[in-house]
């Protein structure tokens, strides 16, 4: 007798700046999961935080399958709960989660938490590694301490920045032209500008700050190429696998949002083609960062790749685009594993972790070892 599929709910939008970012995640998902195997449940966030039923979800997917924006709208009727009791009694019920939102509210550990509280299986990594991760200053510090090649840098607050712009830009300019500023926390390039004089710091770091209150000021790699690994975290206890190296080629200044998602000449490559010293070098750098943030489920790790071979890693995202765009799947299925088997992967994970916890230490055994 042939097993009924099991429910998985996608939650995506959100009040991100990556909102269309991750409609796109969660539309591939959802089209490209093992139907025999899982019974999709949409849950989607509009922009200012609200969760629509899964019924008005579902209408919301379909009026983009035909056409519409990419947009999730506030519902039509007024709330006076951003989630509504029916909906959060579906999410309840649903055998896994797969949280989809990129980005600050969904890629932190807030939406983790959340999904804590109701003691479901969810897709990724927990509370701490996403929260971990998603800082982009207070990561570099931990793979420092590592051993972890990253950029040097500086961390800004915006405090310092509203009490003495000029000191800022005097102590951004002692990294040396040309250098990067970026919110701490937050994704797809949004806000990230490159700075080659004085004259443009100040722009370029108002605008890094108007996505986040600390902001990472970073020496730039000359001319480096973008590489990119995939880290999936295996069942019964094994190692984690890495995926081989993927490149990402753009004719625009840097990867921005716009080489990222609109630029028709951007170029991603996997396998990449690099010296196989370089790869394996790269492929571990990924795994000791996956352990040192206490990654689970998925991670990406992008890394910047001079030409002499030296390395920087830029950042980890314990949410990856999954879009047609997006390096995460493609360099698993150049490892051999299809973006259907990589959404069963990831979810079984989910399922795994959840049922090794319920079988952990109850408090009477802790209290018996008091």
């Amino acid at each position: 007798m042939t097993e009924a599929p099991r429910s998985l709910g996608v939650v995506f939008g959100g009040a991100s700046v990556e909102h269309t970012i991750s409609i796109r995640s969660a539309r591939a998902v959802m089209a490209a999961a093992n139907a025999e195997r899982w019974r999709m449940v949409p849950f989607a966030v509009s922009r200012t935080g609200l969760w629509l039923t899964p019924e008005e979800s579902s209408r919301a997917l379909s009026v983009m399958q035909e056409g519409g924006p990419e947009e999730i709208a506030d519902p039509a009727a007024p709330r006076t709960t951003r989630i509504p009791q029916s909906t959060l009694a579906v999410l309840a019920q649903c055998d896994a989660v797969f949280p989809l939102i990129h980005g600050t509210s969904g890629e932190d550990g807030v939406l983790q938490g959340f999904i804590e509280t109701l003691d479901l299986p969810y897709v990724g990594s927990g509370v701490a590694a996403s929260a971990l991760a998603m800082d982009k200053a207070r990561c570099k510090r931990l793979l420092r301490d590592v051993g972890i090649p990253v950029a040097p840098d500086i961390v800004v607050s915006c405090d310092d920045w509203r009490s003495d712009p000029t000191a800022v830009a005097r102590r951004a300019a002692e990294v040396g032209y040309p250098y990067f500023v970026k919110p701490s926390r937050g994704g797809s390039s949004i806000g990230a500008g490159r700075v080659d004089s004085r004259e443009e710091a100040a722009d370029a770091l108002a605008a890094a700050f108007a996505y986040d209150s600390d902001v990472l000021i970073e020496e730039a790699m000359p001319s480096p190429r973008e590489i990119e690994c995939g880290v999936l975290g295996s069942s019964g206890g094994r190692p984690p696998i890495v995926s081989p190296p993927g490149e990402i080629r753009t004719q625009r200044p840097f990867y921005d949002y716009i080489a990222k998602y609109e630029d028709p000449a951007t170029e991603l490559i996997a396998p990449a083609r690099l010296d196989a010293k370089l790869a394996e070098q790269l492929q571990r750098a990924a795994l000791e960062a996956w352990s040192a943030v206490g990654a689970e489920g998925m991670v990406r790790a992008d890394f910047l790749v001079a030409d002499d071979g030296r390395f920087w890693l830029g950042e980890l995202n314990t949410i990856p685009g999954f879009t047609s765009a997006s390096m995460y799947p493609r360099v698993f299925e150049a490892a051999g594993i299809p973006l259907s088997d990589l959404i069963d992967r990831l979810v079984d994970l989910a399922i795994e972790r959840r049922r090794n916890r319920a079988d952990g230490p109850t408090a009477a055994d802790r209290e018996a070892l008091l």
